[in-house]
């Protein structure tokens, strides 16, 4: 910025009032320094920005129609025309190589003892996941109460018993003492008493067969059979102190399987009674003797037999689970042979 100093002469060298002529005279102003050759209040001067606005508008005016433009364009179509260059893809690097440690001999033993822990509960996963899925095919069929007289009469002493029912010390004590007391009641009723608690335990045992056959009857043959299957496998895998039993589903529409010549055999021999008193083992023992020494026209009267119990099976599996049973899908000879004996 520039500035200017002004020099006033002493206004108290005129003894009166300037006019306007001395006014100017008295007020006279020079430069202390340089400064622009024209100041900035000339008008119609334009700011440098209103200077710089112009030139780039200017310019721009002129490149619009310059052949530099053109040349611009030419240059693109000619690179749309080229074909493009197919770039060649990295080399993937390997991965890199690992330094060799010598392990001691403790931290292999705890490396091997970490791989077959590891290998031990993936193991241990897969089992629950296999034992769970099997449970789901099992089913959960309803339970038929086992229970007899005096278990319906002992439940309904205890349904009365208002001291059973009390909270406190003494359960146990007042368990036995109800125990007692129910048998020795039990002791004393009429032989009408008993009568009517077998009555109410019959008659509540056949209610849950019906149901349970009500229930069955609500999956297919097929459904059946596959839980009768997988509860086999987790009857064999369950624990030793386990309380789930997995017994076999009781369905009256299952087909019987038909028995072979030598279980014919066994079963016309038990039922004669010719082993009365005679141990299991030894019992079977017998008769496997006793069909080494028969004859073959003997042996095949049994053979004869098991031919009509295979073509019985495939007509009733057929009819109940709308084909016929794998053995004779796999094997068809075997069904040749039973569609022959028909």
């Amino acid at each position: 910025m520039f500035s200017r100093r002004v020099v006033v002469s002493l206004r108290f060298a005129f003894p009166r009032q300037p006019d306007a002529a001395s006014r100017a005279l008295l007020y006279q102003t020079r430069r202390t320094f340089a400064t622009p050759g024209r100041p900035r209040n000339v008008v119609g001067e334009p700011s440098k920005p209103v200077k710089r606005a112009v030139k780039k508008g200017v310019a721009k005016a002129a490149s619009a129609d310059s052949p530099a433009k053109e040349g611009n364009e030419v240059r693109k179509r000619k690179a749309a025309e080229k074909p493009a260059t197919v770039k060649k893809p990295a080399a993937k690097r390997g991965p890199k190589p690992k330094l060799l440690v010598e392990l001691s001999e403790e931290q292999k033993a705890a490396k091997e003892a970490k791989s077959i822990k590891s290998k031990e509960a993936k193991a241990s996963r897969l089992e629950r996941a296999k034992i769970a899925e099997l449970k789901k095919v099992a089913l959960s069929p309803p339970k038929i109460p086992q229970a007899g007289a005096y278990t319906v009469f002992a439940a309904e002493k205890s349904r009365n018993n208002e001291q059973l029912h009390q909270k406190g010390p003494g359960g146990a004590e007042r368990l036995a003492q109800s125990a007692r007391a129910n048998s020795a009641a039990w002791k004393e009723c009429t032989p009408a008493d008993v009568e009517h608690y077998n009555h109410l335990a019959h008659t509540r045992r056949e209610a849950a067969q019906a149901a349970y056959k009500q229930w069955v009857e609500g999956y297919t043959p097929e459904e059946i059979q596959n839980a009768n299957r997988a509860r086999l496998i987790l009857k064999r895998k369950r624990n030793k102190k386990g309380s789930h039993t997995w017994s076999q589903i009781h369905d009256e529409r299952a087909v019987k399987r038909p028995l072979t010549t030598f279980a014919q055999f066994n079963v016309n021999r038990q039922a004669s009674g010719d082993f009365t008193n005679i141990r299991l083992p030894d019992r079977t023992r017998l008769i496997a003797q006793e069909w080494k020494a028969l004859d073959q026209e003997e042996k095949d009267k049994y053979n004869t037999l098991y031919v009509e119990e295979r073509k019985r099976y495939s007509e009733e599996h057929e009819k109940v689970h709308g084909h016929l049973p794998p053995s004779y899908q796999e094997h068809p000879e075997v069904a040749a042979t039973a569609a022959a004996a028909a």
